[in-house]
């Protein structure tokens, strides 16, 4: 008589470790394959693990940029954009695979608003979690009736308006076509030299009556003018740092506008016209 063998009593704890070490190996695989075009790890995925962990299409998790308070500049309806697009990119995928992290950091790469290549892991409780180093709108360049927002380094973002409505200084005749595609470098000379002077305002403290710059035109192209929120043109010349006949060097144009600014509380010295460039400052007030 064959003897029986004694029944094993299983132990429910060591099911769940077995479970918690099955799920934790998936994120970790699906945590490596962060955005590269691969799936890495796919094979050695616990499918009954996901399966249980996570039921329906994965839930996704964009780390927005915010500001110290915890509000975020970026604006909602773009947002809103954002995860519509990513909840679409993961659609119909499979939990803890390497599949919907592929797909969310190529949307998240394509937006316009990544900087290198966006992170995207799985996270302990079955979420996408895509994190990714944002551009910041800096300006905005008009064409056309309508103003394209840019980050500092000239690249265009999923973002415009209507002239004067993108609260972004702005930029006036640029000599280069609109990028294509956004997320693409807004080429030319006069947009990089206008984004430079906006900057070194900026740390001469002498943004606040700007409202734009005009980059030139014709012959006059690369010749900047400031546009103050009088509606006055101040004469600036090439960009900060280039050197041209005729003109001061880039640090005595700024410490003229700070000489203006101190003795008339306006950069423009309140008329219409204002030519910093020469040996001498110009005004000039238009006749009434």
């Amino acid at each position: 008589m064959a003897k029986k063998k004694k029944k094993s009593k299983r132990n429910p704890d060591t099911g769940d470790r077995n479970r918690r070490i099955a799920i934790g190996a998936a994120v970790v695989i699906g945590g490596a394959s962060v955005f590269v075009g691969t799936a890495m790890g796919v094979d050695l995925l616990d499918q009954r693990a996901a399966e249980m962990t996570v039921v329906g299409d994965p839930i996704v998790e964009i780390v927005y940029p915010g500001s110290s308070t915890g509000e975020s500049w970026m604006p909602v309806y773009e947002r809103d954009t954002l995860n519509d697009r990513a909840r679409a990119a993961v659609r119909g995928t499979r939990a803890l695979t390497a599949t919907p992290l592929e797909e969310v950091g190529r949307m998240l790469a394509s937006s316009g608003w990544a900087e290198g290549t966006p992170e995207v892991r799985w996270t302990a409780d079955g979420r996408v979690r895509a994190t990714l180093q944002w551009r910041v709108p800096t300006a905005a360049v008009r064409l056309g009736g309508r103003e394209y927002v840019i980050d500092g380094h000239a690249n265009l973002l999923p973002l415009d308006f209507p002239i004067a409505q993108s609260n972004q200084f702005y930029f006036t005749n640029a000599s280069e076509s609109k990028p294509a595609r956004v997320g693409d470098r807004w080429e030319g000379k006069d947009l990089t030299d206008g984004l430079a002077l906006l900057e070194l305002l900026r740390d001469a403290d002498l943004l606040e009556q700007v409202e734009g710059i005009d980059l030139g035109q014709g012959r006059e192209s690369g010749t900047l003018s400031i546009r103050t929120n009088r509606g006055a043109k101040i004469v600036w010349g090439g960009g900060p740092g280039d050197v041209r006949p005729g003109e001061q060097p880039t640090s005595i144009k700024a410490e003229r506008l700070k000489a203006l600014f101190v003795k008339t509380g306006r950069i423009d010295a309140n008329v219409e016209l204002v030519d910093i460039r020469g040996s001498d400052i110009t005004l000039i007030r238009w006749e009434e």
